[in-house]
Order: structure tokens, then C-alpha cells, then sequence
């Protein structure tokens, strides 16, 4: 059987006390949906790895600003779009992590935006009207 289309939007405030709560919000959608095993394990990395992100450096304030999230699952994958108004921040931009290094000669970071690039089947960077969009493709049916 197909899956049906479905949808699943979530505003996340910039606290770290925000995030599991988001998360169980994301896993209780997921668990309702066929979706590949890959495709859940992606979703739910990019939740944790972007917004904690944003959370830790994409704001100098200290006022409340929300984060996006938007995954939308078709029969034929999985969108999911992250987006905030913290700094201009492309990851793709970012350098691979010495993977040869010994693990305690590597700096710390970088290994979640790295996993996320290669979990997915296309990740795509943009910056307009003073938000961020990074957006993950990845085949999505069970």
C-alpha cells in the first residue's frame, strides 16, 4: 500500500528545554506514517542537529525567536525544511570533518552537519528575506 501524503509543522522556540518536547511531538507523527527507517533516523537527526544549532549560535539576543519545522512525506519521499532568522548560516559551506584524524585530535563540531549530508538524498541551502532555509530530500517510502 502507499503511503498517503501527509504533512507536519512545528514551531520551536530558541530554549534548549524546547527540544524534546518537539521531538516527541516529531516521533509520535512519524510512528503514524510508513516511512523507511532511514528517512525517520534523518528527521529526527535534523531536528536535533539544526535547531540546536540555531539555538546555540544563531542569535545575540536573548528574546524568543522561533524555529521552523516542515517535513512533508509523499509517496515518492520525504521534504523537510528547516527555517530561522538567526545569522546567515550555510552549511553546506562548511568544511567535511577530518574523518582520518584520531577522534581526540579532532576539534569538536561538525559531525551532525556531516551526517546530515550524507543521510540525505539532496540537502539545499537559502538565505532569503533574513531567514535561513535548509531544506533535506530523502526517499521516504517503507
Amino acid at each position: 500500500m502507499e503511503p498517503v501524503s501527509s504533512n507536519f509543522e512545528i514551531e520551536v522556540v530558541n530554549q534548549p528545554a524546547a527540544l524534546a518536547p518537539a521531538m516527541e511531538q516529531l516521533s509520535c507523527w512519524l510512528d503514524g506514517r510508513q516511512v523507511a527507517p532511514a528517512a525517520v533516523y534523518l528527521a529526527k537527526l535534523a531536528l536535533e542537529e539544526l535547531v540546536t544549532n540555531c539555538i546555540k549560535f544563531a542569535y545575540d539576543d536573548e528574546a524568543e525567536h522561533l524555529i521552523q519545522l516542515q517535513i512533508e512525506i509523499t509517496p515518492g519521499g520525504m521534504t523537510l525544511v528547516v527555517e530561522d532568522d538567526g545569522h546567515p548560516f550555510n552549511p553546506l559551506e562548511q568544511a567535511e570533518p577530518d574523518l582520518d584524524r584520531p577522534i581526540e585530535e579532532r576539534p569538536i563540531g561538525g559531525l551532525g552537519l556531516h551526517l546530515l549530508r550524507n543521510l540525505s538524498d539532496r540537502m539545499e541551502y537559502a538565505w532569503k528575506g533574513g531567514r535561513n532555509r535548509v531544506t533535506l530530500h530523502k526517499k521516504a517510502t517503507a
